[in-house]
């Protein structure tokens, strides 16, 4: 890796750090660790073309590097290009890559409306890294997406034992709600944490207040 360009890209000089490596890559094509921060620093300065474009030619010349097709997994994942981006994860999913593989064909199912599916590979990707943040609160929100409102408490649970968020606190108050739990708690704690969020979200939650009530009196008519 390049420690220079990793200063100067940490400092906010993103073109600098580019242009660093790139006059590094003319001398010496050949230098992995080059290639993979080069393409991860493309893509966060949002330019999948050129990242696509280096991991592609990259690939060539290290046929079987698995960090390589990773990244431009990753690059079709941010492209909107949800198959191609499928079928790279799958190939690293079939080769046991690290969760991150799984977490991403998990995301990329779900993009792709395979909700059961992607709640699969979502919950793989926690068993294999059960303390990882972004794993559980993704499969907290699928779960919650599908109507698995215990479990998804659960995972919300877990996700926010590793950092607490307003958005745990509040989607856990949703669950319990539909449970018929306690909730109020969870509340308090989601506008303590950020009262913006809570603000924006409560018309969401006045309206599972609203429909959870006529489901109540209905069943409670029949």
């Amino acid at each position: 890796m390049n420690k220079k360009a990793e200063k100067l890209f940490n400092q906010g000089d993103k073109e600098a750090a580019i242009k660093l490596i790139v006059a590094d890559l003319n001398q010496n094509a050949k230098q992995l660790p080059e290639i993979l921060q080069l393409s991860t620093y493309l893509v966060q300065a949002g330019d999948l073309e050129q990242a696509e474009e280096l991991l592609a030619r990259s690939l060539e010349m290290f046929p079987n590097n698995q960090d390589l097709l990773y990244n431009l997994g990753n690059v079709y994942y941010l492209a909107d290009e949800f198959d191609k981006a499928g079928s790279i994860f799958q190939k690293l999913v079939d080769k046991n890559y690290a969760f991150e593989a799984y977490f991403m064909m998990a995301k990329t199912l779900d993009q792709q409306g395979k909700k059961q599916l992607a709640i699969m590979y979502a919950l793989t990707a926690v068993e294999k890294a059960p303390k990882d943040q972004q794993a559980n609160e993704l499969l907290a929100d699928l779960l919650l997406a599908n109507g698995n409102f215990n479990e998804s408490l659960g995972f919300y649970q877990a996700a926010n034992k590793i950092k607490p968020q307003a958005k745990y606190y509040f989607n856990m108050a949703l669950c319990a709600m539909n449970l018929k739990l306690d909730y109020q708690e969870y509340l308090n704690q989601a506008k303590q944490i950020d009262e913006k969020y809570y603000l924006k979200n409560e018309k969401k939650l006045a309206e599972l207040q609203e429909y959870l009530k006529q489901q109540g009196d209905n069943h409670g008519g029949e």
